[in-house]
């Protein structure tokens, strides 16, 4: 649904007599109160259990859904899609749920098909948006989803077999990792059950929240700032503020929302870190491509809008099918996620360099989007594994929701960076008798370069993260033996 609605934010506009820089708050509402969210849901499906923290957010984002095609002015439509971001919190709660259904050496199986899933869905909505807005209206997406969602709320409801004794009640410092963990059974071989008063650290809920909101308005609306300063400097600051605050107020805390000991594991922190670069690359891909597309010849290729969607289509097909069949090599042999972590970073580096090098025609556009795709189903499955295998049990929630607040924030900067680069050149082209301004072909080409080169960083990361994670590893399994 989310890249689905990027096409139709001139048609939204056109709609509601809005100019495109308020429409496009569509989007961009959606991902800044999923990041709230995201934190606070992946925290309460460890206090609470992760099918009932499901089921609230799948009631409300159908609740939001059935409605939000009957709009009739932007303001409804912004803040229904305000309500609809808490959809976003559903990764780390799958992954939770994984976690405690799944044997230990089936995670990645699990883990792997929930990614690619992610990922295949957001590529497939790039190719099915534009199609769907020529043709049957922006309206038809919502409605089009609406009974998917609810019949998904029903199944989770039903038949999602979640065991609610498996949740962790006791908060605490982490003690082990999950390859030297028990399983949240006692010596003895009993369940641990202890229940203690269960305290929400609000301040931490509070300050964290401001935070992510004011830096997540801050890149918004980071590609005006020229024209608008106040808009992005006056959100920049309270932003900074508030983190300080946030993490005085998490040192303090016996019962911090977000274990900070943990995530500044040099592992975990670099691994997140490279998890925020691969959100930026792969929404540069998703926002550059259908530009290149659409724009005339020229500019682009000239693209009819059908056509424009398929482009990334090979990129779909490659996170669906190479997902599951990554996470099934990496569930028989557990240590090539440490062993092919650089080389999924390497394979989106050398597909940036063959989009940059190659994109005059859909054939070599497609080719390096398929590579993309098989970079961008190994990349997340390895990181996703490694962290979760560096995190307690009764952290998974929360673990996995910091890692996946990374890409969300990354998805944030990713298209503030294509879209300032693009439209930072223009060339007047005649198209049906009528000129226009549209970009110069140089344009696409630094877009991709700067894809390039923080491709590059993610792999440095993930080369400076591959020591820790292996050396930490396997001190959990020496404490395990």
């Amino acid at each position: 649904m989310h890249t689905s609605l990027s096409p139709a934010i001139p048609a939204i506009a056109d709609d509601f007599d809005v100019d495109q820089a308020l429409a496009s708050w569509v989007m961009s509402i959606y991902m800044i109160t999923g990041a709230v969210m995201t934190i606070l849901i992946g925290r309460f499906s460890d206090i609470f259990g992760a099918k009932k923290m499901l089921l609230l957010m799948m009631v409300i984002y159908t609740a939001a859904t059935a409605v939000a095609g009957f709009s009739q002015d932007i303001s409804t439509l912004l803040t229904i899609r305000a309500i609809q971001g808490i959809a976003i919190a559903n990764t780390p709660i799958a992954l939770k749920i994984i976690r405690d259904q799944f044997p230990k050496g089936k995670f990645s199986i699990g883990q792997s098909i929930v990614t690619s899933a992610y990922s295949g869905g957001m590529a497939l909505g790039v190719v099915l948006g534009p199609i769907i807005v020529a043709s049957i209206g922006w309206q038809s997406i919502f409605f089009m989803c609406a009974p998917i969602a609810a019949i998904l709320l029903f199944l989770s409801w039903r038949v999602l077999p979640v065991d609610e004794s498996v949740k962790i009640m006791v908060h605490g410092t982490p003690s082990d990792t999950d390859a030297g963990r028990n399983g949240g059974v006692d010596k003895n071989g009993a369940e641990m059950r202890k229940k203690t008063k269960i305290s929400l650290d609000i301040k931490g809920i509070v300050t964290m929240s401001v935070s992510l909101v004011s830096f997540l308005i801050a890149i918004t609306n980071s590609g005006s700032a020229s024209e608008n300063p106040l808009g992005f400097t006056v959100p920049l600051v309270i932003g900074a503020i508030s983190l300080v605050l946030f993490i005085l107020v998490e040192k303090r805390t016996k019962s911090p929302l977000v274990p900070l000991k943990l995530l500044l594991q040099p592992a975990i922190f670099a691994g997140n870190i490279a998890m925020l670069m691969f959100g930026i690359v792969q929404y540069i891909i998703i926002t550059a491509i259908p530009q290149l597309g659409a724009a005339p010849q020229g500019s682009g290729l000239g693209l009819d809008p059908d056509l424009v969607g398929l482009l990334q289509l090979p990129l779909s097909l490659a996170v669906l099918i190479f997902g599951p069949v990554f996470g099934v090599l990496l569930a028989k042999k557990r240590k090539l996620n440490t062993k092919l972590l650089i080389p999924s970073m390497v394979i989106m580096s050398v597909s940036f360099l063959l989009v940059t090098i190659f994109h005059d025609t859909s054939a070599d556009v497609t080719a390096s989007l398929f590579l993309f795709g098989i970079g961008a189903a190994l990349l997340p499955v390895t990181l996703i594994n490694i962290i979760i295998a560096l995190t307690p049990r009764d952290l998974t929630g929360i673990s996995s929701a910091a890692t996946s607040d990374m890409r969300i924030i990354g998805g944030a900067i990713g298209p503030v960076i294509a879209i300032v680069i693009i439209s930072s050149i223009l060339i007047p082209i005649e198209v049906d008798g009528t000129t226009g301004q549209y970009p110069s072909p140089t344009t696409f080409n630094i877009v991709f370069i700067v894809g390039l080169v923080l491709a590059i960083v993610a792999t440095i990361l993930v080369v400076l993260m591959r020591g820790p994670a292996v050396k930490a590893l396997n001190n959990a399994e020496m404490k395990q033996i």
